[in-house]
């Protein structure tokens, strides 16, 4: 008796190979949601490095709620009541008052904040 034939083995090679059909389909991306948040006082030196904030919402894919502050090389999510961020909020709107829509009061009025 003879062992397994080449074009056999070569068959079972190339099936292993061939990508699954339903595995070629591309998967939806998540979000990169908070998982932790600061709740400490945030120094002024990080403070003055912000390049953007947004607000993350504890609804569909993220399960917390969070300022999410953006740095040039990495994010900080922070906890919505931490009273040196709305502080510096409150800041940022009087300097830019008049300027541009003012962003920053209006994530505070989203949390439900009265920013007087």
């Amino acid at each position: 008796m003879k062992g397994p034939s080449p074009t056999g083995g070569l068959l079972l090679f190339l099936l292993f190979l061939s990508p699954d059909p339903g595995g070629a389909l591309p998967l939806p991306i998540s979000p990169a949601c908070c998982t932790q948040l600061y709740r400490q006082p945030l120094p002024n030196k990080l403070l003055r490095r912000v390049i953007r904030v947004e607000l993350q919402e504890a609804d569909g894919d993220c399960h917390l709620q969070a300022f999410v502050l953006y740095l040039s090389q990495r994010k900080v999510c922070i906890h919505p009541q931490n009273r040196s961020l709305i502080r510096w909020f409150e800041r940022q709107g009087k300097r830019l008052q008049g300027t541009q829509p003012n962003q920053s009061l209006e994530l505070i009025g989203k949390m439900g904040w009265d920013p007087q």
